[in-house]
């Protein structure tokens, strides 16, 4: 199996394993990885990896492995449409059944966050930007009354505490 996994995959989970045989203390320090250029297959195969060798750390750390699609859906459902939806002071709401499920769709979503929020070590895979520089926009338009500053701090915080494979 060795033979069919690249050079740059063999590098990679060689490196990731290092990390791991001492996560207690990279957790410590706030050290991460960030991995970049990883296609489906093997952001499919690097997932596995972590979640693999995560499960050997059971119950003494806890960690959350979630794809941007559930993490972005959660964010939407938690700051968008369950406010929104929320029943105005003073007015019924208009269908018991409609209200039942978003108290449900409520729940799940502040269980999900809680669980992002908690854990020791989380891990966000298949973030794909659909433009390149999408994600530095959008910090960048939150970071106008911040004088801009934003995506630089986000951006260097990283870069000095995780270890990025390209």
């Amino acid at each position: 199996m060795i033979e069919r996994v690249s050079v740059q995959d063999r590098d990679l989970l060689g490196r990731l394993s290092v990390y791991f045989d001492s996560i207690n203390l990279r957790l410590r320090e706030g050290q991460g990885w960030l991995i970049f250029n990883a296609d489906r297959q093997r952001s499919g195969r690097i997932g596995r990896f972590i979640g693999d060798r995560l499960r050997e750390y059971r119950p003494l750390m806890s960690f959350y492995i979630v794809p941007w699609r559930d993490f972005a859906l959660n964010a939407y459902v938690l700051k968008v449409e369950l406010p929104s939806s929320a029943p105005q002071d003073g007015i019924a709401p208009a269908d018991s059944r409609q209200q039942q499920e978003y108290a449900i769709a409520g729940r799940v979503s502040q269980d999900m966050y809680y669980q992002m929020r908690y854990c020791d070590l989380f891990v966000l895979s298949g973030m794909d930007p659909t433009y390149p520089h999408e994600l530095e926009a959008g910090f960048r338009s939150l970071g106008r009354g911040a004088g801009g500053q934003v995506w630089e701090r986000f951006f260097h915080k990283l870069y000095d505490t995780c270890l990025i494979a390209l």
